[in-house]
């Protein structure tokens, strides 16, 4: 963030915090002290939405929502039509303001022609393996030959590797199975359910309903509306995204489509069989007795909602995650209460128990229960599209091992549990992992194991288990703990580089794309373990693996992108010949296939001791510099990609790449 908000107590303590900071040197950038444009909001008089305080002139208009706040960035509105602000002549100063629709923010590309979409994405994704050949041409270690790869991208136009295409998305109108819709104020000042206009680190907090984005199902859109109308009536405040306080913060809504139905594309709500709804609260303060009160107001809201839409809407739970973080993003292990929902609008909740707190869905004929916080892909029928791509790529068979790093639920190993001799899936969410052998059971798929833990802290003792491969059982770990102690000594007090870039630093990654970023406790572990089927109970000790001459990893992270530690066990594994990696995000996957694919040095490079600059340095460049010191090893060869579009409307797309050496 290049911009923070300071709050203080009175005007005294303000105006001696502008003295001292105002002009302040910081590294080589000069510090800037402004005030912020007031929201002091009354719902009947639009006409103070936009004045700011200190009576400068400006042509962005001020949002409402928290009764302080700054204004939005005028990005301006990217298909041209005219928002309501222009519409009704709302001024500042003379000059007409303009702000971003919801439906600009959430689906930018929505005024765009499906197919222009698609070339648009494809266009995009071309610069990216561009990026990666001449981010790994740097990478490269002095006197060690530059890979064939990155020779012949010249002949492909300097692609790292073929782009074969883009594969559409069967639904491109709402297509969403999982909507998270935020609470707040609209720009008029009133209480909504919707997306915001912005993000907050701008200063946006305006709220506006989701009647306009078209990724969003009207399943999803009903369950907004009727969530906004009980707010009206709610006597528990809405969260404040400056003070951090209030009650109400969030709407999710998840969906499960029907088994083996056929989705009709100009009706696809009717496919939707089941509903979850999970409504995020701060109840830190709050008396006990009245939180209760109001939820049961919120469960008949909601049944009689459903009930009273035509055709009804189905609703299969209603869970309240309680989180009191900063962020709407809650751990994985935020408590969670499962509310009865009135039996006149689901037969189907026949417990409060939360652990039975799921719905259903299917992919490639498969059944999956999800539990409110596992990861599940939004878009069900493209999901079925890259699942089926990424397993015709990794070239599976009865003697093939399949690691699926980053599971989830188990849907990508699942779907491909037929294909191979052994599927064993990593995933720290534990009630992912419960999912996933509930799932497995459900589909009677026995050769299926899966392990609740970071993906870094299990990854290089699973590929020596699995794989019997004849080394000491600490080699990887020795080798970066020696790499540790050659780059920084002990009682240093300067951050250096190398101690930053170091892949054996186990850093937490942010919750990113739906995928938690908090490990599993031993108490969620063992919760998990007990809850597994006997016959899926994973072996310790003298599994034979003998059969599997084929060994193949599938690797589908978050947003962030794979932990340097799993890259290098990944790396430096002999047997592990070919791998499939899923990006949701290409600047991620372009930073860690640098690392994958580059030549290892034939001497591990110091670095400089005093040097921070990595405190500025892009993913890739931080890959590069971890590429310097990667062991010995074999590096990968990207030999082709396919982008599968999951998010139609939006810049985002899947890109499959193979790797393989």
């Amino acid at each position: 963030m290049t911009v923070g908000f300071v709050t203080f107590e009175n005007a005294e303590q303000l105006k001696t915090a502008q003295e001292e900071l105002k002009g302040k040197s910081i590294g080589n950038k000069i510090l800037k002290v402004a005030d912020v444009i007031p929201r002091s909001f009354d719902k009947k008089i639009r006409s103070t939405m936009a004045l700011p305080l200190n009576g400068q002139q400006t042509g962005e208009p001020s949002l409402d929502g928290e009764n302080t706040g700054v204004s939005i960035s005028s990005n301006g509105v990217e298909d041209g039509d005219t928002n309501d602000d222009e519409k009704h002549g709302s001024t500042v100063d003379g000059s007409v303001a303009r702000a971003r629709s919801v439906r600009d923010v959430v689906t930018p590309l929505a005024h765009m022609p499906y197919s222009d979409q698609l070339e648009h994405k494809k266009t995009s994704l071309m610069q990216n393996l561009k990026k990666l050949t001449r981010n790994a041409r740097k990478a490269c270690p002095h006197g060690v030959s530059l890979p064939e790869w990155i020779l012949k991208s010249r002949e492909i136009g300097g692609l790292s590797c073929k782009l074969e295409g883009i594969l559409e998305s069967p639904l491109v109108n709402g297509y969403r199975n999982k909507c998270e819709f935020s609470v707040g104020y609209s720009l008029q000042g009133k209480a909504t359910v919707g997306f915001m206009l912005g993000n907050f680190r701008e200063g946006v907090t305006a709220v506006e309903e989701p009647v306009d984005c078209p990724n969003v199902s009207r399943i999803a859109c009903k369950y907004a509306s009727i969530f906004q109308d009980f707010l009206q009536q709610s006597e528990l405040p809405i969260w404040n995204r400056f003070k951090n306080i209030g009650f109400w913060r969030q709407l999710t809504v998840r969906e499960g489509r029907t088994p083996g139905k056929v989705v009709d594309v100009e009706n696809s709500d009717a496919s939707i069989s089941e509903v979850m709804l999970i409504v995020q609260v701060c109840s830190m303060g709050l008396d006990d007795a009245v939180v209760t009160g109001e939820f049961e107001r919120l469960a008949q809201s909601f049944a009689a909602g459903a009930i009273a839409n035509s055709p009804s809407l189905p609703l299969t739970a209603l869970v309240v995650q309680d989180h009191q973080g900063i962020s709407n993003a809650a751990p994985a292990d935020a408590p969670l209460r499962q509310l009865p929902i009135p039996k006149a609008a689901s037969a189907k909740l026949e417990t409060s128990d939360v652990a039975e707190a799921r719905i259903r869905d299917s992919i490639s004929n498969l059944q999956f229960c999800i539990s409110p916080t596992a990861f599940f892909q939004v878009n069900t029928l493209a999901a079925e599209k890259l699942y089926s791509l990424a397993g015709d790529w990794a070239g599976l068979g009865p003697d093939t091992l399949l690691f699926d790093v980053c599971c989830g639920t188990g849907t990508i190993g699942l779907t491909l549990a037929h294909r191979v001799g052994m599927v064993i899936g990593i995933e720290m969410n534990a009630s992912a992992v419960s999912d996933a052998y509930r799932n497995a059971e459900i589909n009677g798929i026995k050769n299926c194991k899966f392990v609740c833990a970071k993906a870094e802290d299990v990854m290089g003792s699973l590929l020596k288990e699995y794989l019997n491969v004849p080394q000491k059982p600490d080699e990887i770990s020795n080798t970066s703990e020696n790499s540790d102690k050659e780059n920084t000594t002990a009682g240093e007090k300067d951050t250096s580089i190398d101690a930053v870039l170091d892949p054996e630093e186990s850093s937490s990654h942010d919750l990113i794309n739906n995928k938690s970023a908090s490990g599993c406790s031993e108490n969620e572990e063992q919760e998990a373990g007990s809850q597994l089927p006997k016959n899926c109970t994973s072996e310790s000790g003298n599994t034979s693996v003998q059969q599997f001459k084929n060994v193949v990893a599938i690797v589908d992270p978050p947003r962030v992108g794979l932990h340097p530690i799993v890259i290098k066990a990944l790396r430096t594994n002999p047997r592990l010949r070919r791998l499939v990696y899923i990006s949701c995000n290409p600047e991620s996957l372009v930073a860690n296939a640098i690392e994958l694919c580059t030549p290892s040095p034939e001497s591990i490079e110091k670095g400089n001791k005093n040097n921070r600059g990595w405190r500025n340095m892009s993913g890739t460049s931080l890959a590069r510099h971890r590429a310097k010191s990667m062991p010995p090893s074999e590096p990968f060869q990207p030999v082709k990609a396919m982008a599968v579009d999951l998010f139609p409307h939006t810049v985002h797309c899947e890109l499959v790449m193979l790797l393989e050496r």
